[in-house]
């Protein structure tokens, strides 16, 4: 049978609504449904994405000081002597520990919630994520005493405050295999294993039990210790990832020292707060 010039001239496209190209119209109109749907209830990854950002990099405000620290107070754990990038730059030190959400938190929640990991930040600004507050390990109010060499006490996350609170918690002995790269975690459970003292760091001149029952001075070279474990927080300057707004430090539980018997650099920190004027 010949084929007339009208029917040479027909081409199929999705407007025609017979076989697969039916098919496809209806697949296009059900992705642009579902697409503007998840647009309505803010479920895209980049809409996602923009609330952790405003909810994480809120600045903050630390509690401010001319000496000593107290319970109660906002603060921020800066490692002052280790590279804030990798590969290390010349003159640009410094990480603060921060809170982490990573890219499978961030489909549940676009703040920081129980089972958050913790790393070591480049950027030193104070923000909702890097800022904790001081708290009693004891059961007892201590709000504006003065916080003391070998006491121990808990970092609660302080956007947590308001609801229930998040402490810096680190389980020691881990399954190997199901570990991840970051032992430390944010954790509502109130137990031993969020319990923290700040040591004087090892010097020549005056030993640390002289210094025992002494109040902490902000912005010094101190050393922060787990204590149910007796392991020092450090800063694993081997280990970076890649977080979403760059690269990000891990941190690490084990006491480092020299030939001397010293804790090295990675092993010291600062309760940073700004200095009144």
């Amino acid at each position: 049978m010949k084929k007339t010039e009208e029917d040479r001239g027909i081409v199929y496209s999705n407007r025609v609504r017979v076989g697969n190209w039916y098919e496809a119209t209806k697949l296009e109109e059900y992705k642009l449904n579902i697409f503007l749907e998840q647009m309505k209830k803010g479920d895209l990854m980049l809409a996602r994405f923009r609330k952790m950002t405003e909810n994480l990099n809120k600045p903050t405000v630390l509690t401010q000081s001319s000496g000593s620290i107290a319970f109660g107070a906002r603060i921020s754990l800066l490692a002052p002597h280790v590279p804030a990038s990798d590969p290390p730059v010349e003159g640009k030190n410094g990480l603060l520990l921060g809170g982490r959400i990573s890219s499978n938190d961030i489909i549940r929640s676009q703040v920081l919630i129980d089972g958050c990991s913790l790393v070591g930040m480049p950027d030193l600004k104070p923000v909702e994520s890097s800022t904790f507050v001081i708290t009693s390990a004891d059961y007892c109010n201590r709000e504006g005493e003065p916080l003391k060499y070998n006491q121990e006490f808990l970092l609660a996350l302080s956007s947590s405050l308001d609801k229930k609170p998040l402490y810096i918690r680190y389980d020691p002995n881990p399954i190997p295999g199901l570990c991840s790269l970051f032992p430390l975690y944010l954790s509502e459970h109130f137990v031993s294993n969020t319990r923290w003292r700040v040591l004087p760091i090892q010097s020549p001149t005056i030993t640390r039990f002289e210094l025992e029952g002494k109040p902490i001075t902000v912005n010094e070279d101190v050393v922060v210790n787990h204590c149910a474990t007796n392991v020092n927080l450090g800063i694993n300057v081997g280990c970076w990832a890649m977080g979403f707004y760059g690269k990000i430090c891990a941190p690490i539980m084990k006491t480092c020292l020299d030939v001397y018997g010293r804790e090295l650099p990675n092993n010291v920190w600062q309760i940073y707060t700004p200095i009144a004027n």
